[in-house]
């Protein structure tokens, strides 16, 4: 079954595909998006498949069915290999999708990626069975609640570094973005159960990462993990920014991510 992948695109040149997180969809590259292409970029941004507007692929969130999906979705649309981005869920998606798809991926950037710490299997399915529920009085309540600073301190409380100065309109889009997503709980589960270590190793090109330096969510102490396995991988941080730079910084997050690619294409020159 083909699942028609929701997509947006933005601007011309080489293409580079954004890959969102969990509980949230395309959505939140807003920021981002025209400053990569106003600096020469075709961006896609597509939900992942059972987020946003993108039906789901298969009865729960298996990577290797939301890979094929969105290769499928993306052979559509552009004839070149593209740079891959990825960050949170979208991130242990992309570094799927390199392994699976290497013809279709040019560069690899994973953003405070998830899939480097799993947890016990019972672990993992409480957690999902939980997040929907937990998500959707987040969204419920933070809605109205989200037009004080304070509210807001609290209730984007480790995903962004300094919630009260995140623009109204921006932490209404975190709080509501997961309102369509019908894969929170098997996304959230296979993501905690996933061990990407093996994958990176098997990875046969340069990989960069992206992470905000005060990153509850995806913490960057994470960094040690994907040191010992790549030891030359490409880092930038960026200071003062938690597990949304996108929002958060999105200057700063475009210029972080063109500096890696800039170094990976050293490296893979060099290679």
């Amino acid at each position: 079954m083909t699942v028609k992948v929701a997509v947006d695109v933005r601007g011309s040149g080489e293409p580079i595909v954004l890959l969102h997180g969990l509980g949230a969809s395309r959505r939140l590259w807003h920021r981002v998006a025209p400053l990569l292409a106003a600096s020469g970029d075709r961006v896609l941004a597509p939900d992942l498949p059972g987020f946003g507007d993108s039906p789901p692929a298969g009865s729960g969130f298996e990577l290797a069915e939301v890979t094929e999906a969105l290769a499928d979705a993306l052979r559509r649309r552009t004839e070149t290999p593209f740079d891959l981005l990825g960050h949170s869920l979208g991130g242990a998606v992309a570094l799927r999708f390199a392994t699976d798809y290497p013809e279709l991926v040019r560069r690899l950037v994973l953003v405070a990626p998830a899939g480097f710490t799993p947890r016990a299997w019972p672990v993992a399915d409480v957690a999902g069975t939980l997040a929907g529920p937990a998500l959707a009085i987040r969204r419920i309540a933070g809605r109205p609640l989200s037009l004080s600073p304070s509210a807001r301190r609290v209730l984007l409380w480790g995903a962004v570094a300094e919630p009260q100065h995140l623009a109204r309109a921006d932490a209404q889009l975190v709080l509501s973005s997961s309102g369509a997503a019908t894969r929170l709980g098997p996304a959230l589960s296979t993501v905690l159960r996933t061990d990407l270590r093996p994958l990176l190793r098997r990875l046969g090109r340069p990989v960069g990462l992206v992470w905000g330096e005060r990153d509850r969510v995806v913490p960057i102490s994470t960094l040690d993990v994907i040191r010992a396995i790549r030891p030359q991988v490409v880092v930038e941080t960026i200071p003062g920014a938690a597990h949304i730079p996108q929002l958060e910084r999105p200057g700063e997050f475009v210029a972080a991510v063109q500096r890696v690619l800039e170094r990976l294409a050293d490296a893979d020159t060099i290679s």
